[in-house]
């Protein structure tokens, strides 16, 4: 295939690379779907999906098919549909500069990785490396996102009358939904998270009435009613070990924050984020 045959442009041509990258990922097993295609001088070198080999990441794969093919990777275009992760707690070396090392010189991204540990920093550290980026045109996002859609709710939606989570709380207006089940009419608490300091965080409901903190309370066990505590603010600060709590008409969720990486105005470093873990108590039937 050609980068620039005269009967098509290279706008159009980038749209097919990315959704040739968009259908690799639909074909990833599990819940994280990624497609990635590798092309140079108009040519789809080599494609790859998440779990296509072992359990290697897309961009793994589609390097290993190159060198198995004998391809030269030095200054082409990678079509991904996640941004490459670039996360240095893990022992192994990360997408973006596998990327790096190859030579590519331009990625093109369908979504930024919703995992608090990577958001934006495979994007900059291909940036610094002098690699070219370029975003999916909106609707191939759209379907790039929905391709990896159960994914990236982990961050940003809860499920069940207990659990827990991890999540950037500078991203998505700090929002970040509970609900009782899968089905759309269950019951739902719409939690917001806002910056506060190393070791505590607000818990924000908007209006007064919403939001509670249960001081002193370590455990939800230690709460026996949830609406004999003070909700005449619209937040609570709610430390690190400490339970909040919101309401609607439909009950109560609970949640204590086990753990807070702090924005670096308090002392952080690239990722924000707070663990919590949660409970839902119904209100009773009338």
């Amino acid at each position: 295939m050609e980068l620039q045959p005269e009967n098509r442009s290279r706008e159009d041509l980038e749209r097919e690379f990315a959704q040739l990258a968009i259908d690799e990922a639909s074909k990833s097993p599990g819940n994280a779907r990624v497609g990635v295609v590798f092309v140079k001088d108009g040519h789809v070198v080599a494609t790859g999906h998440r779990g296509e080999l072992l359990n290697l990441h897309a961009e793994q794969v589609a390097l290993q098919k190159a060198r198995d093919e004998g391809a030269t990777l030095a200054g082409a275009e990678v079509y991904t549909t996640l941004e490459p992760c670039a996360n240095s707690r893990t022992a192994r070396v990360p997408c973006a500069q596998l990327l790096v090392e190859a030579g590519v010189s331009t990625v093109h991204i369908g979504q930024f990785d919703r995992n608090p540990q990577i958001y934006r920093l495979g994007w900059k550290h291909l940036r610094d490396a002098g690699v070219k980026l370029r975003d999916f045109p909106a609707d191939l996002r759209s379907l790039a996102a929905e391709a990896n859609q159960n994914f990236a709710q982990n961050f940003t939606h809860g499920l069940g009358m207990s659990g827990g989570a991890k999540f950037d709380f500078t991203q998505n207006g700090g929002k970040f939904t509970i609900s009782a089940d899968e089905l759309p009419s269950s019951p739902a608490w719409e939690t917001r998270w806002g910056n506060c300091g190393a070791s505590a965080i607000y818990l924000i409901g908007g209006i007064p009435g919403r939001v509670a903190l249960a001081r002193y309370a370590e455990k939800f066990t230690e709460i026996d009613d949830p609406d004999a505590l003070d909700y005449a603010s619209h937040f609570a600060e709610v430390p690190v070990g400490s339970i909040g709590v919101m309401r609607n008409p439909q009950g109560h969720v609970l949640c204590r924050v086990k753990k807070i990486e702090p924005t670096p105005d308090y002392g952080g470093g690239d990722h924000a984020s707070v663990t919590i873990e949660w409970e839902i108590r119904l209100a009773e039937e009338s």
